[in-house]
C-alpha cells in the first residue's frame, strides 16, 4: 500500500491509497471515554444558519450537520488516527491514484427498506453529474467515470491520478439517498430526504429546528444510542452560548475562541477544537465588470484592516497577514503575503482607477449576513475601512444565510462575506482552481492551477507541500478572499454528553452523532 502522512499543529491529514475499515473514537483529547454508553435520550445541538436543502446532491457539500445524520458519509476522516476510515462504505482503494474500488457493506438498507448498494451509489452520482441537477459537486464528478462491478462494488476511473479523491467521499460525493425516495419526492426532494444513516427525518421547521429520530434499521449494531437528535438554528453567538448554559441545548457550534475560553473557565463543559484551513473574509466576484479591475481590488485590499476587526469583534485573535496560519508548513512568506494596509497607496490606486474608467466615483455592494450580530459588526467595520477611500461608496446588502448561499452559488454578487473553511488542504482545489466546483469568485491563476493539480497527481509529501506553498503565496498576493482571522471550529459540549466523535467540516466543527450518548 502506498500513501503518505502529514501532521502539523495546524492541520493533520493522511492521504492513504487504501482506506481502513470503520472504527470510532471518543473525540476526547486522550482518546478515552469513561462509563458504558447508555441508550435513549434527546440531544439538542445548535448552529448559526439554516440550510437551503436536504437533497443529497447538495447537502454533502453545504450542510454536513444535517446531511450526515440522515445519509451518513461513505468515508470518515478520523481526526484522532489521522486517517480515512470506512463509514457507509467498507473501503476505497487504489494502487495508482487513477483506478479506485469502492466496496460497500453487505445487507445495508435505506430507511424505506430499499437496498443501499452499488446501483444506489451510481444513481446518486449520475444525478450529481447531470448538469440539470445543479449540484455543487458536478465538477468533482465530471472528471470521473464509474461502473457497477457487483452489488457491493463500484469501480471508479479518473482521467488522471488524484490521491486526494477520498476527501470527495467524505464531502461532495458522500451522501447517498434512496433512489426510490428521490424519484418519489420529485421536485420536493430537497425537503424529503431518505437515507441509510443513523437518523431519519421527523419534522423540519425551517429557520427553527430539524427534528430527527433513531433509524431502527441502521447498520451499526446498537447505534445510534440517542432516541432523538434536534438541530436548532440560533444565529447570534451569545444566544447559543446562553442556550447551552440554560440547558436548552446540549452542544453548541462556534468559531469564537473568546467564547471557548469563557465557557472552559466556567466548567461543566468539554471543548472540542478543530483548527481549520482558510477563514471568512471579503470575497470578490472577478466576473463583475467593476471589481475585476486589478487596481480597484488592490486599493480595497490595502484599506483592509484585520487587526481592527479582531480587536473589536474577536479580542485575542491575531491579525491575519497571509492565507494560512504562521506555523503552517504550507506557508512560505517569501512567496507572498496579503498587501499591507496603506491608505495613501489605496487612494492613489483608486484615483488611477477613476482616471482610467472616466468615472468620478464608484459604488461596490457587499453582500453579508443579517441576524448574526458579530458578522453584522464585521460588515460595518469593513464598510468604514473601504469608505476611507475618497470617492468609493461601499454599500451593505444584508441577507439571511440561505439567501447569501444562493447568491454565492449563482455568482450574483460584487463582493460577499465568503469563506473557505475545512479540515483539509484539498478544499483549496475546489475553491481556487479555475475549474474548481466551489470557485464562486471565478478566480483564475495559471500558477495556482498548476500547483493544485500537482497536489492531486503526486503522492510525494515534500512535492505536495511545496506546491501548497506556491498556492498559498499566490492567494495571499492576489487576495481573492481576504480573511480577517485564522479560524478554529469549536464544539462546546455539556459534560453529560459522552461519545462525541468530532468531524471537521466546511463550516467548522461538527460530530458523528450516532456515537453520542447521554449520561
Amino acid at each position: 500500500m502506498k500513501g503518505w502522512r502529514k501532521a502539523t499543529r495546524s492541520m493533520a491529514v493522511l492521504l492513504a491509497v487504501t482506506v481502513a475499515a470503520t472504527g470510532c473514537g471518543s473525540g476526547d483529547d486522550d482518546g478515552t471515554e469513561s462509563g458504558e454508553p447508555k441508550r435513549g435520550g434527546r440531544l439538542s445541538y445548535a448552529i448559526n444558519v439554516e440550510t437551503s436543502s436536504l437533497d443529497p446532491a447538495f447537502c454533502g457539500v453545504q450542510s454536513f450537520d444535517r446531511c450526515a445524520p440522515i445519509f451518513g458519509t461513505l468515508l470518515r476522516y478520523d481526526l484522532e488516527k489521522k486517517e480515512f476510515v470506512g463509514q457507509m462504505a467498507e473501503s476505497f482503494e487504489s494502487t495508482d491514484g487513477k483506478t479506485w474500488t469502492l466496496k460497500l457493506r453487505p445487507n445495508v438498507t435505506f430507511s424505506d427498506g430499499t437496498p443501499f448498494d452499488a446501483e444506489a451509489v451510481v444513481f446518486n452520482w449520475d444525478r450529481i453529474k447531470d448538469p440539470k441537477t445543479l449540484s455543487p459537486s458536478l465538477r468533482i464528478a465530471q472528471d470521473m467515470t464509474w461502473a457497477v462491478t457487483d452489488p457491493q462494488t463500484v469501480t471508479v476511473t479518473l482521467e488522471k491520478a488524484n490521491y486526494q479523491l477520498p476527501w470527495a467521499l467524505v464531502r461532495g460525493l458522500s451522501a447517498i439517498g434512496s433512489p426510490a425516495g428521490i424519484q418519489k419526492a420529485g421536485a420536493n426532494v430537497s425537503n424529503s430526504p431518505v437515507g441509510a444513516g443513523p437518523f431519519v427525518l421527523k419534522k423540519w421547521t425551517r429557520n427553527s429546528q430539524l427534528e430527527l429520530e433513531r433509524n431502527p434499521n441502521y447498520f451499526e449494531t446498537g447505534l445510534p444510542y440517542l432516541d432523538e437528535l434536534v438541530i436548532k438554528v440560533i444565529g447570534p453567538d451569545d444566544q447559543r452560548l446562553n442556550a447551552l448554559r440554560s440547558g436548552e441545548i446540549d452542544v453548541n457550534w462556534s468559531l469564537l475562541t473568546k467564547d471557548a475560553r469563557t465557557i472552559e473557565a466556567e466548567g461543566g463543559y468539554e471543548i472540542y477544537r478543530v483548527p481549520l484551513v482558510g477563514g471568512t473574509g471579503l470575497q470578490f466576484n472577478l466576473n463583475d465588470p467593476v471589481v475585476r479591475d486589478e487596481g480597484l481590488r488592490k486599493a480595497m485590499l490595502m484599506a483592509f484592516d484585520s487587526a481592527q476587526i479582531n480587536n473589536a469583534v474577536y479580542p485575542g485573535d491575531e491579525p491575519v497577514d497571509a492565507f494560512l496560519r504562521p506555523d503552517a508548513p504550507e506557508r512560505d512568506d517569501a512567496l507572498g503575503k496579503f498587501p499591507d494596509k496603506n491608505l495613501a497607496e489605496a487612494q492613489r490606486l483608486f484615483d488611477d482607477y477613476l482616471a482610467r474608467t472616466g468615472k468620478s466615483s464608484e459604488t461596490v455592494t457587499f453582500t453579508c449576513y443579517a441576524g448574526l450580530p458579530a458578522l453584522e459588526q464585521v460588515a460595518q467595520l469593513i464598510q468604514s475601512q473601504m469608505q476611507q477611500i475618497k470617492g468609493l461608496t461601499f454599500k451593505i446588502d444584508a441577507v439571511d444565510g440561505a439567501s447569501l448561499s444562493v447568491a454565492s452559488n449563482k455568482r450574483e454578487f460584487q463582493t460577499i462575506m465568503g469563506a473557505t473553511l475545512s479540515q483539509e488542504m484539498d478544499r483549496l482545489y475546489e475553491v481556487f482552481h479555475s475549474e474548481g466546483s466551489l470557485n464562486v469568485m471565478s478566480y483564475s491563476n495559471p500558477t495556482v492551477d498548476e500547483a493544485l493539480e500537482l497536489t492531486r497527481s503526486s503522492d510525494d509529501k515534500d512535492a505536495v507541500t511545496k506546491a501548497y506553498q506556491t498556492v498559498v503565496g499566490e492567494l495571499s498576493k492576489d487576495g481573492p478572499l481576504r480573511t480577517w482571522r485564522y479560524q478554529t471550529g469549536h464544539l462546546y459540549v455539556n459534560e453529560d454528553v459522552k461519545g462525541i466523535v468530532v468531524a471537521g467540516t466546511n463550516s467548522g466543527a461538527s460530530a458523528y452523532f450516532q456515537y453520542a450518548w447521554m449520561d
